[in-house]
């Protein structure tokens, strides 16, 4: 099954973010669970405003300060990532995955506030 190409048209709307992943915990050497490290990556992907249907539909959990990322397939962000851009911080809420037949997957990004 061949797949959509649409890799060009998101890299020309990317922007380059951090994406804070968690690494997984682990017992040490005399079985005390040690908990993961943040690990923070420089990644590229295309950050959008979510359409006003989705926020309506949303019933009130999404806004308009949530994003969309739109990223390269090859790019996997586990649920509950942070993503940082221009000073904001947003959680990775969903994942809609178009790897199937497209070249890319799209994620909701839920807004943080800064006192949390």
């Amino acid at each position: 099954m061949s797949q959509f190409n649409f890799m060009k048209l998101i890299g020309k709307y990317s922007v380059t973010f951090d994406l804070i992943v968690h690494s997984e915990g682990d017992y040490d050497d005399i079985g005390r669970w040690q908990d993961g490290e943040p690990i923070t990556t420089k990644q590229k992907g295309a950050l959008v405003v979510l359409p006003s249907q989705l926020i309506y539909q949303s019933g009130g959990r999404l806004t308009t300060l949530d994003r969309q990322l739109y990223i390269s397939k090859s790019v996997e962000i586990p649920l509950k990532s942070k993503v940082i851009f221009k000073g904001a911080t947003y959680h990775v809420e969903s994942m809609n995955p178009f790897e199937d037949y497209a070249d890319f997957n799209s994620y909701i990004l839920k807004a943080v506030s800064s006192f949390d």
